[in-house]
C-alpha cells in the first residue's frame, strides 16, 4: 500500500517483484538441495575421474569426466556417467575426486562445498528481501524518478520490518557461511 500520493503501484512492479521472489526461491531451493548432497544427506556418492577442465568468466572452473557411483565398486551394476561436470578449483586432468550427484548435478563432496552452497542460499534470501517490498507495493524502482520510491511505499509497514530483518539475517548468513567455506 502506498503511503504517499506520489507513489503508484503498477502491474509491472508487482510482476517484477513476484519474479524476483521466484528467482530467490529457486536459488535457495537448488543451493540447499546441492548442499544436502555435498554433505551426504542426499544424492549418490562416487568418484569423478577428471578428463578435462575449463575456466569460465568470473573465476568459475568446470571439470569434466566420468562419474562412477561408489555402490558400483561393491559389485552393484549401477551405470556411470561419462559426461559428468563439476565446479572445482582443485582438480586437474587425471585426478580422481569424491563427488556426489544431487538433484541439480554433481557437487564436490565435503563441508567446504556445502558451506559455499549455503552462502548461495542466503544470497537467494537477500534477493528475496529486495523483491518482497516490490511485490507487495507494486512500485517498480526507477533510476532518476524520486517519486517511484519503493521504500516510501512500504515505510512503516510489516513488509518493511520483515524485509529489513531478512536482509540483515541474509548478510550475516552469507558472511558466516563464506567464512566456514574458507575454513573447510
Amino acid at each position: 500500500m502506498p503511503t504517499t500520493s506520489d507513489v503508484w503501484p503498477t502491474l509491472a512492479g508487482r510482476t517484477a517483484g513476484i519474479l524476483g521472489l521466484l528467482v530467490a526461491l529457486a536459488i535457495c531451493g537448488v543451493s540447499l538441495s546441492q548442499a544436502a548432497a555435498a554433505t551426504g544427506l542426499s544424492g549418490t556418492g562416487g568418484k569423478l575421474t577428471v578428463s578435462d577442465c575449463h575456466s569460465r568468466s568470473g573465476g568459475t572452473r568446470h571439470c569434466y569426466g566420468t562419474f562412477r557411483p561408489t555402490a558400483a565398486d561393491d559389485g552393484d551394476d549401477l551405470p556411470g556417467d561419462p559426461h559428468a561436470r563439476v565446479n572445482t578449483r582443485e582438480a586437474a586432468p587425471g585426478d580422481t575426486i569424491e563427488v556426489r550427484k544431487g538433484s541439480a548435478g554433481y557437487v564436490v563432496a565435503g563441508m567446504g562445498a556445502a558451506w559455499t552452497l549455503i552462502a548461495f542460499a542466503f544470497l537467494g534470501l537477500l534477493i528475496g528481501s529486495a523483491a518482497l517490498p516490490v511485490a507487495v507495493s507494486g512500485v517498480l524502482p526507477r533510476r532518476g524518478t524520486p517519486s517511484q520510491d519503493v521504500f516510501a511505499a512500504v515505510r512503516g509497514t510489516r513488509t518493511a520490518w520483515f524485509a529489513k530483518r531478512l536482509a540483515l539475517a541474509s548478510v550475516a548468513g552469507i558472511a558466516v557461511s563464506a567464512y566456514l567455506a574458507w575454513l573447510f
